[in-house]
């Protein structure tokens, strides 16, 4: 079952830049590896990894507009592109490609910043969008690794990396990325 038409694929391709189009490729390639390989569904990766970075280069003020038109409400402190452009692009395949799973949509929405209790397609996004061939970060090398036996485990390492890079540059960390932090970690302690 095809949640996009051919036609909204060419539309959404021709809003990428050709830097922007390469990760979105490498996103979808391992998206639909680790769907596969976690019996996941592989057209709804395909998709949330198509659309997954949609709002990137959108401008702040548009994103909290966006956001505000359908009744989501973020923190003034939080308005920057990282963590507003999942919101805003589950927003535009909501409201531009008649997208309504929520599976898709959850994964488009929470791909930067994580939250606790993610689900299966959630963490294929996140870790997708993290772990790229095109990433070349300290311990994706790690990250990589892991993600083909825990995924837990590589989500975990990536959270714990992305607090730590934040935190370093200054930045303001959203607290669903602490939060989703704790719950993994927690997770693996239950095990």
């Amino acid at each position: 079952m095809g949640y996009i038409s051919e036609k909204a694929k060419k539309d959404i391709i021709s809003r990428y830049s050709e830097e922007r189009y390469e990760h979105i490729q490498n996103v979808i390639e391992l998206a639909v590896k680790l769907a596969e390989k976690y019996n996941a569904d592989v057209e709804k990766a395909y998709t949330a990894a198509l659309l997954h970075d949609i709002a990137k280069d959108m401008e702040v003020d548009e994103m909290v507009a966006l956001l505000e038109s359908a009744d989501i409400f973020i923190d003034e402190e939080y308005h920057n592109k990282n963590i507003l452009h999942g919101p805003c692009a589950a927003v535009i395949a909501y409201e531009n490609y008649d997208i309504d799973d929520e599976e898709i949509l959850y994964a488009i929405y929470y791909h930067t910043f994580g939250r606790a209790g993610m689900g299966l397609m959630e963490k294929i996004i996140f870790i997708s969008d993290a772990a790229e061939k095109g990433r070349t970060y300290k311990n994706v090398g790690k990250i990589r690794k892991a993600m083909n036996t825990d995924l837990n485990m590589a989500i975990e390492m990536s959270l714990s990396g992305t607090i730590s890079h934040v935190l370093s540059k200054g930045e303001v960390l959203f607290p669903a990325t602490a939060a989703a932090l704790e719950y993994f970690k927690e997770q693996r302690i239950k095990r």
